[in-house]
């Protein structure tokens, strides 16, 4: 195993000490009549919507994020309003009213390198990578010291569109600007993987996974231990494989079906074809609404059912189709 069984709270079970805490800053603010007091816990309860909005939506309470983003004062807190807002839109699939706010949010401030990171962010959401990254680079350009959240972000627009080569410098700039830093280091992991280095990407996996387990995140988490398992795979280690993705799922089996997918396809690799079935069909209970297990799931019915149809074996193009996942995974992540 990679690393200790400790367990990590999920954005849920992390939300509920933020909520305790706006709850109580709120009652205090109501019973408080000494002014002096009263300005300080209206900031501190700014500070807390804007945390507090950032998470709900994480947690795909996006309407709830959006109430919290909405109260925020637009000339004290103009920018990352818009930005919250912005983001709960998308979330929302309300992706003209992102647009009108983006565009009203940049005529007001021109320079914010935040807002064309959302701006670039809301383009991703609609698969527009080129305008996305577009938008990157002019918050990069607008940023002093070089936005990391733009440098990250235009990293992942150059994966999808295949330019690993091109992210590789970006990335490593960015790993020793910030040393053990979980996510660059993942990062640059799938881009060695991508370019056809699975013993370079397996080391880059654990360096992450070891920064990782000291400053834990969901996110993070997921990615690393989907990145192992893609790697394992590659070096034909399929026990590694499966045990890494054994351990993603017990750790995170409520925050993405990657994890599903990718203990199904290392099963179907070890010639467990009916264990390989049974966590699929969790996975889709866990997770109604995603096609792709669905769509995997009948890919292997239909093998089960006529196993010597076909040109290629099956679990080439199930391997294929979770790399393919877990780059859409990758694409779809915040800052």
């Amino acid at each position: 195993m990679e690393c200790s069984e400790e367990r990590i709270l999920s954005p849920r079970e992390n939300l509920n000490p933020l909520v305790t805490q706006y709850v109580e800053v709120q009652r205090e603010l109501k019973e408080t009549r000494n002014q002096r007091r009263r300005r300080h816990l209206k900031r501190e309860l700014a500070d807390l919507r804007i945390e507090l909005g950032w998470k709900l939506i994480d947690c795909g309470r996006s309407e709830e994020g959006l109430a919290m983003y909405s109260s925020l004062s637009w000339k004290e807190h103009g920018e990352i309003k818009c930005n919250g807002m912005s983001r709960a839109l998308v979330e929302l699939g309300r992706h003209d009213e992102a647009a009108r706010l983006l565009e009203a949010g940049l005529r007001r401030y021109p320079g914010s390198s935040m807002l064309w990171v959302a701006k670039g962010a809301f383009y991703a959401s609609l698969e527009d990578t080129l305008e996305s990254m577009r938008c990157f680079d002019r918050a990069i350009l607008l940023s002093p010291e070089g936005s990391w959240e733009a440098l990250y972000n235009k990293v992942i627009c150059l994966e999808k569109l295949g330019s690993c080569e091109e992210a590789v410098p970006i990335i490593e700039g960015l790993i020793a600007k910030y040393p053990g830093d979980a996510k660059f280091l993942s990062e640059r992991g799938y881009c060695a993987m991508e370019m056809g280095y699975p013993q370079e990407a397996l080391q880059y996996y654990r360096s992450a996974m070891a920064s990782w387990v000291e400053d834990q995140d969901v996110y993070t988490g997921v990615n690393i231990y989907a990145g192992l398992c893609v790697a394992y795979t590659g070096l034909g280690q399929k026990k590694e494989a499966m045990e890494i993705a054994l351990e993603g799922l017990k750790r995170f089996p409520d925050e993405d079906p990657i994890l599903y997918q990718n203990v199904s396809a290392t099963f179907w690799d070890m010639g467990w074809k009916e264990e390989s079935r049974e966590v699929l069909k969790k996975g889709i209970e866990k997770f109604p609404e995603n096609e792709e297990l669905k769509k995997i799931l009948d890919d292997i019915d239909d093998d089960m059912d006529d196993p010597d149809d076909g040109v290629k074996p099956p679990i080439l193009g199930l391997m294929l189709l979770t790399a393919l996942i877990y780059k859409k995974m990758k694409g779809r992540r915040r800052p």
